[in-house]
């Protein structure tokens, strides 16, 4: 039995000169990029009017609570539900700044798509040693997330996704409120 030799990556197994599975990776890569950058725009569009409202009700909210806590007759049932309703407005205020930090980072993914599109567009570069660890390096560079940089790391060391994953979830997911800020 022959062992058959699997083609070079710059070279196409196809009978077809137009198919090349570089080709169609690069294709796939960019519809990728397209759809995270639609959501992207879809989610920034809505986001951005709800979190304007939000801030308008916040500060009206504190106008009306500075009021009632003013007042000395002002029934303290009506001081409790003034009260919750800015603990509401905080939660969803909260809300955002995760919506920001999903946002970040679907824009890594989109900066990573990207060079690496170029990268397989480029034959002498795709097949350099040294162009593709400049390449992580540059990945990693654009990221903000200390979290981003360790799971980066993680991986490039060899470390299983699902191990990477567990290890960001048990250290990252159960941040507090003050852990969380705007991008």
């Amino acid at each position: 039995m022959t062992q058959v030799i699997p083609p070079r990556c710059d070279t196409c197994a196809c009978d077809d000169a137009d198919w090349c599975h570089l080709q169609e990776t690069t294709k796939l890569l960019l519809l990728a990029t397209a759809q995270i950058e639609l959501s992207l725009t879809d989610g920034d569009h809505n986001v951005t009017g709800l979190g304007q409202l939000f801030t308008q009700m916040a500060g009206h909210l504190t106008e009306v609570n500075r009021h009632l806590h003013g007042t000395a007759d002002t029934p303290a049932a009506i001081l409790a539900h003034s009260d919750s309703l800015m603990q509401a407005i905080d939660s969803g205020v909260m809300a955002f700044q995760f919506y920001d930090r999903i946002s970040q980072r679907l824009n890594h993914v989109i900066t990573a798509l990207s060079l690496m599109e170029a990268m397989l567009g480029d034959e002498q570069r795709r097949h350099s040693q040294a162009a593709w660890t400049n390449l992580q390096g540059e990945i990693q560079a654009h990221y903000s997330l200390d979290c981003e940089r360790q799971m980066f790391a993680a991986l490039l060391e060899g470390v299983p996704i699902h191990e990477a994953l567990n290890a960001y979830r048990e250290t990252h997911l159960h941040q507090t409120k003050q852990d969380v800020e705007l991008f």
